[in-house]
Formats: C-alpha cells, sequence, structure tokens
C-alpha cells in the first residue's frame, strides 16, 4: 500500500514538471514565418497530449475526493437541513408574530394621533366661534353708536364708528382665516412594543428589493437622461442567439454584431 502511494506521489510529480515545463515553451513561442508557425503547431499539439496526460493523472484523484466529499456532506446534510429546515420555520413564526405587534402597534398609534387631531381640531372650530361671537358683538356695539350718533345729527361721529364696524369686523375675520388655514401639528404618538426582547434570539432585517414593473417606462427614462444607463442592461443571452441566426445582418439600434477567430 506505502508503495503504491509513493508511485502515484512521483507520477504526479512527474506530470507537473512537464507540464510547467510545455507552459513556459509555449509563452516563449513567437510566430513570425512559416517555419515558427509549424513549431507553434507542433506545439499546440504537445499542450494538447500534456492536457490528456494531466486529466488522466488527476481525475481518478479527483473524482476519489469527489466521491469522499459528497458522502461526508451527504450525511452532513442529513442532520443539518432539518435543523437548519427547523431554525427557520421558527424565525418565520417569530418574525411574523413581531410583524403583527408592529402592525398592532401602529394601528394604535394611528388611532391616538387620529384622537388628537380630532381634539386640536375641535379646539380650533370653538375658538373661531369664540372669534365670530366677539366680531359680532363688537360689531353691533360699534353700529348701534353709529345710529346713536346719526339720531343726534353727529353725522362726522357715525361715520366714524360704522367705518370702525368694519374695520374691526375685517379684523376678527382674517384672525379667523388665519387660524383655520394654521397647519395642525400633532406631537408624535409613541406606542411601545409588546415583543420582548430575547439576547440571543434571531435578528430581524428589513430588506429592501426593486422590480420592475414596466420595462418600457424605464428605457425611456433612460434614453431621456431621467435614470442613470446603470439601471438596465442588454439580455445578452438573447442578443447573442440573435447575432449567431443572423450574423452580419443583425439589426438592433444601440446593438453590433462582430465575429472572432478562436
Amino acid at each position: 500500500m506505502t508503495t503504491g502511494v509513493a508511485l502515484k506521489l512521483v507520477d504526479t510529480n512527474e506530470v507537473e514538471t512537464k507540464a510547467l515545463s510545455i507552459v513556459d515553451q509555449a509563452r516563449a513561442v513567437t510566430v513570425k514565418d512559416s517555419k515558427t508557425y509549424t513549431a507553434a503547431g507542433i506545439l499546440w499539439k504537445s499542450i494538447g497530449d500534456m492536457i490528456k496526460e494531466v486529466k488522466d493523472t488527476f481525475d481518478p484523484i479527483c473524482e476519489a475526493a469527489n466521491r469522499a466529499h459528497k458522502e461526508a456532506t451527504s450525511k452532513r446534510a442529513k442532520f443539518l437541513d432539518p435543523l437548519t429546515t427547523a431554525q427557520k420555520q421558527v424565525k418565520q413564526l417569530m418574525s411574523n408574530y413581531a410583524a403583527e405587534q408592529e402592525r398592532i402597534r401602529k394601528a394604535e398609534e394611528d388611532r391616538l394621533r387620529k384622537i388628537e387631531e380630532e381634539r386640536i381640531t375641535e379646539e380650533r372650530r370653538k375658538e373661531q366661534e369664540r372669534l365670530e361671537a366677539e366680531r359680532k358683538v363688537e360689531e353691533d356695539r360699534l353700529l348701534a353708536e353709529a345710529i346713536a350718533a346719526e339720531e343726534r345729527g353727529d353725522k362726522e361721529t357715525a361715520e366714524i364708528l360704522t367705518e370702525a364696524a368694519a374695520t374691526t369686523s375685517e379684523n376678527f375675520r382674517q384672525e379667523s382665516a388665519a387660524l383655520a388655514q394654521e397647519p395642525i401639528y400633532v406631537p408624535p404618538v409613541v406606542v411601545p412594543t409588546e415583543v420582548p426582547k430575547r439576547e440571543g434570539g434571531p435578528v430581524y432585517r428589513e430588506v429592501w428589493a426593486a422590480e420592475v414593473v414596466d420595462i418600457k417606462a424605464l428605457c425611456m427614462a433612460v434614453a431621456t437622461g431621467k435614470a442613470s444607463t446603470e439601471y438596465v442592461t442588454g439580455n445578452m443571452v438573447a442578443l447573442n442567439r440573435m447575432a449567431v441566426a443572423l450574423k452580419g445582418t443583425m439589426n438592433v439600434p444601440g446593438v453590433k454584431s462582430y465575429s472572432r477567430r478562436v
């Protein structure tokens, strides 16, 4: 058994030496005339023979290692896969619960915020009613005094009081309008979460992703400069298929077909 292993090691070393030697020869090759072209052809065939020898030498070793690896990973998967699946299931249940509690928490915040907004709105409405009542009382008082002055024959005072009534009424209206247009500010409402924190428990991440829902709209945005060209890429599998089929007659805007010798 020991001899067999030693012989295999020697054979491998010999192949490695020969392979590296041929690689060095290939690096030094230049093709500039018929003679060097022919020499390169001979070397090309030698490289092919060496490739076969390398495969013949290392393929059995690789296959044996691959079989051992597959057997080991198969045994590991027998126990690991069910555990991984179970862990994912438990985490998903916990995630679903946490998500539902978060939905409930936000709904409660929205409810409390709406109540506060309605309270502020009602206070504002009452304030506008108060302003309107004050406006009417003051306007009526000034107009009554204007009428009394008119009846006494004091027209100048009557005009002053009438103008004052109009000015006072307009001032009240402007104050009421400004109050109505003032944005309603509701202080932040924070409801604590009901999900317990557990040391060593699963960590949840919010992962965002993009989905193309209208490829034409995206391409139009790129074409008009509203979106970066980084957001689109050509379907090279489909384009290469077309190039193979149509060759030089391929005609797609923004795409050109070409050939190369391999």
